[in-house]
């Protein structure tokens, strides 16, 4: 039996939000381990999108680290996304001359490579490749023993594992709530034609029996990702194959299927969960806490979770960093972070999960809508003041 290694911090997962949190913990020199099953590069099925506090979040980690994402040559910055209730009627939502983009498109090989890049080699002890095993709550913080052979002892588990995170299971007991999940399905294609000058974001609401939204968003490398999906709960009620679903919009719908004529797909479909249960289920318990979808912070309504990931991983650096000086890891004390969060995101995606609950209803969602367009406009605009970079 290999001996046990001992940390203040071991970080569970190395996508966004852990990593996020391993770049903050650096910041405030704070040594910790950071794991991940994977190696890096690795890809990750996703929608390729990043908006609104994945930029806050890429600021405070670093203005450097904000430049070179911004110089990055696999991003594409846009300035514009348009949002299609139904044929007539969209929302715009555009940044303002002087900012850069609203909107990135990165695939998340490259996305979540370039963020384990920053990772310090002074402060991350990092060691990928290998999963966990068994996570056990010990009197003296948390036992880790990796598919590999090697146990570590934190005092404090920051559970970074994604929407079927082993910590949220093991150590918070939670199960999943398809009530609060969206499940998507997605591609890559190449020679899509007349896309927008500008590579603005087209979503595209779709009806059927339930709200879709479709998703089309341009790569630096050509490609073109598309997506769609809903309520998991729902999408099984109406037994509604997505597959199925975007196959027939890039065919057929008037407004989609002439970019796709001469279009091919580049590997098989893939599909993925996003969990906007925040608020429902536990995320902070004596020496863990969660970030991320393992704490279920993605936005009801538009499906981004990466950059509310991120946020919440400085949030909980900066909150392990008041534990590590008080000596305090209990449930009481990680409370305080659990409330950092909902100070932060807490009305936004309240907000987003009740217009989603409206979207169900599409004739009173389009007149809700439309009476309040301009309200909506200015929320927005407030949003991204407040919420980006």
């Amino acid at each position: 039996m290999s001996e046990i290694e001992k940390t203040a911090v071991c970080i569970i997962g190395a996508g966004p939000s852990g990593a996020a949190t391993s770049i903050f913990l650096s910041k405030l020199k704070i040594s910790h381990y950071i794991i991940d099953k994977s190696t890096f590069p690795r890809d990750k099925t996703c929608g390729d999108g990043l908006i609104l506090y994945a930029y806050k979040s890429i600021k405070l980690l670093g203005d450097d680290l904000f430049l070179k994402f911004i110089k990055h040559p696999k991003f594409i910055h846009s300035k514009k996304i348009k949002l299609h209730i139904n044929d007539e009627f969209n929302l715009v939502f555009k940044e303002s001359e002087d900012r850069d983009m609203i909107i990135t498109y990165a695939k998340r090989i490259d996305f979540d490579h370039f963020l384990v890049n920053q990772l310090s080699k002074t402060y991350a002890n990092q060691h990928f490749g290998s999963g966990v095993k068994e996570l056990k709550p010990q009197t003296d913080g948390v036992f880790i023993k990796l598919k590999n052979g090697k146990e570590i002892l934190a005092k404090m588990v920051v559970g970074a594992d994604g929407a079927q995170s082993a910590v949220s299971r093991q150590l918070a007991n939670n199960k999943n709530d398809k009530r609060f999940s969206s499940t998507f399905v997605s591609a890559y294609f190449k020679d899509v034609k007349d896309l927008p000058i500008g590579n603005d974001a087209e979503i595209r609401m779709i009806y059927k029996n339930m709200p879709l939204f479709f998703y089309i968003f341009p790569l630096a490398d050509g490609l073109v990702n598309i997506s769609i999906g809903g309520r998991s709960d729902q999408i099984k009620k109406y037994n509604i194959n997505l597959i199925d679903e975007i196959q027939a919009v890039i065919k057929t719908n008037k407004h989609i299927k002439d970019k796709f004529i001469n279009a091919t797909k580049v590997g098989s479909w893939r599909g993925w969960a996003i969990p906007f249960h925040f608020g429902k289920q536990k995320i902070v318990g004596n020496n863990f806490l969660l970030v991320g979808d393992a704490a279920g912070l993605a936005n009801a309504f538009y499906k981004e979770g990466i950059g509310t990931g991120m946020m919440s991983g400085i949030i909980a650096a900066k909150n392990i960093e008041r534990c590590l000086k008080n000596n305090d890891f209990s449930e009481t004390s990680l409370k305080y972070y659990e409330e950092d969060l909902k100070k932060e995101f807490g009305k936004l995606l309240k907000f987003s999960y009740l217009y989603l609950r409206l979207a169900r209803f599409k004739t009173l969602f389009l007149g809700v809508t439309k009476l309040l367009k301009t309200k909506i406009d200015g929320r927005v605009k407030n949003i991204i003041e407040k919420r980006s970079y």
